[in-house]
């Protein structure tokens, strides 16, 4: 996943999640709310481990940058201390610039073809 489609993907994550917050202010109720988080999260993990693998790096990496988003959300935790936010959002820091502004690898790495030369369909045989 190049660096257009990481940041375009997440975005549309980002506005789904701020308005998933919006509406559990709003009385969604937990039973809907649930799976809705769910299925952004494991959402947000195809994103991150395609453009990690873009990087040339494990896709697994995914876990912990989403850990580290979770404790950063503001919305998410109205009772925990500012010192876990903001310590989230400073290792994060890095990690975004990483992955949003800095190219993938040109030639093949363990993961496969960058992205440029990946066929959008396999033919079928």
């Amino acid at each position: 996943m190049g660096r257009t489609a990481f940041v375009l993907g997440l975005g549309v994550l980002l506005l789904l999640l701020v308005g998933l917050d919006a509406w559990k202010a709003h009385g969604l109720p937990s039973w809907l709310a649930v799976p809705m988080v769910l299925a952004l999260g494991y959402s947000a993990l195809c994103v991150l481990s395609l453009r990690l693998h873009d990087r040339g790096r494990s896709g697994w990496w995914s876990w912990i940058v989403l850990f580290l988003f979770s404790l950063g959300w503001p919305l998410a935790h109205a009772a925990a201390p500012d010192v876990i936010n903001i310590g989230a959002a400073i290792l994060l820091l890095p990690v975004g610039v990483d992955l949003a502004l800095m190219p993938g690898q040109k030639g093949l790495n363990r993961h496969g073809p960058p992205p440029s030369q990946r066929p959008l369909f396999k033919p079928v045989p």
